[in-house]
């Protein structure tokens, strides 16, 4: 892979030794270049982060070393910036007292991530070396800023899980005759392996599976805890509803393997006051982010003949920006959460906005709880 070469602007800069004794002093300066001119000659400034180049090297930058006419140790430092930015709050793809540093793509990722940058849409950035010495007499050298073109990539941090079975509302119709649509999980934006669903069930058994139209992964009830058959093991038992009504059903899949429940656990409670809960006409997602952004009309969700308090659009375009879920077209009964863009519970009760991220989504929203989820489609 070829090089940015990047050639620090010499210029002078004086510091000064003194002792108790005034007279008794010595100076020394940075040695000037030659040329004293900066040479750029970048022919790799655009960086794509996929899913699987992470690791890879995306650029090895590289500069010329400053001399003191006093030796002294040098520290460099490669800076990146928003190209709108001033460096005063930079990401830092490397520091050392070398005069090169390899970056990889994950590092350009998470610096353009922390730096604000969208995922999937390429943004400008700018990069400098700034060098310095221990001695605060001495101020720092910069490089002259070059452009770089980042796509960062952000994987999405969540494992969604689906009911199937004759205790839930496709049946046992793993998603490959019904159009992907069975009823996804909500999950715990703090514990990847957690899941939730409260909800109407039959009084019957169900499963839960991880990629539908497929029947492995699946989940299910072994020893008392979870087991699973990823594809190379046994079918775990069924989950029970013993009778139809509403239930809390939660489930841990920590440490799940075909041959381990780990520290697994799932738990089904009933839930008396669902039955007399408030239903809604409409319920709809409204905001910047969506559609027709604040305005009327809003954009609806389709509420599930089997269950009233559950809400799903699908394939639904954001774009970045914030957005509210309300009933009924009125600002009376509306549900958001700004812990994650991708999921969350509101309080119905002056919740804050759903910062969202462009893509397209399948939404997932219940009533009962205010658990929403965002799954991209792609």
């Amino acid at each position: 892979m070829k090089k940015f070469s990047i050639l620090i602007l010499s210029f002078l800069a004086i510091a000064a030794v003194t002792s108790c004794d005034d007279t008794d002093s010595e100076e020394f300066s940075l040695d000037t270049n030659s040329s004293g001119e900066i040479i750029l000659s970048p022919e790799v400034n655009t960086f794509e982060v996929t899913e699987t180049n992470g690791a890879d090297l995306a650029e090895r930058f590289s500069w010329n070393r400053i001399t003191f006419e006093t030796p002294v140790q040098i520290d460099y430092q490669l800076e990146m910036d928003l190209e709108s930015g001033d460096f005063s709050a930079p990401a830092i793809l490397g520091a050392n007292n070398s005069t090169n540093a390899a970056v990889t793509f994950n590092a350009l990722n998470d610096a353009a991530l922390g730096l604000g940058a969208e995922p999937g849409t390429a943004s400008n950035f700018k990069l400098r070396v700034k060098a310095t010495t221990a001695s605060t007499a001495v101020n720092p050298v910069f490089s002259n800023e070059i452009t770089a073109v980042i796509t960062p990539f952000e994987a999405y941090p969540f494992k969604p899980l689906y009911l199937v079975g004759a205790a839930t509302e496709p049946g046992w119709n793993n998603g490959d005759g019904n159009g992907q649509t069975n009823p996804a999980l909500y999950v715990d934006i703090n514990d990847v392996n957690k899941h939730y669903y409260t909800g109407y069930f039959n009084a019957d058994a169900f499963k839960i599976l991880s990629n539908l139209g497929m029947w492995q992964p699946q989940y299910g009830e072994r020893n008392g805890a979870v087991g699973v058959n990823d594809g190379a093991g046994n079918d775990p038992n069924v989950f029970s509803a013993p009778t139809a009504g509403y239930y809390d059903f939660a489930i841990d899949v920590t440490g799940v393997t075909n041959t381990s429940e780990g520290s697994s656990s799932f738990s089904m409670v009933p839930n008396t006051a669902a039955a007399t809960a408030p239903t809604y006409s409409s319920m709809a997602i409204i905001g910047a982010a969506t559609p027709n952004g604040w305005n009327d009309p809003d954009t609806d969700l389709t509420q599930s003949t089997f269950d009233p308090h559950k809400w799903v659009g699908r394939d639904i375009v954001l774009v970045a920006g914030e957005m509210k879920i309300r009933a009924d077209d009125d600002w009376t009964n509306s549900w958001g959460d700004a812990t994650s863009p991708y999921a969350g519970q509101g309080n119905n009760n002056n919740d804050p906005n759903i910062t969202v991220k462009a893509g397209t989504y399948d939404i997932f929203f219940n009533d009962l709880d205010g658990s929403f989820l965002l799954i991209p489609q792609e």
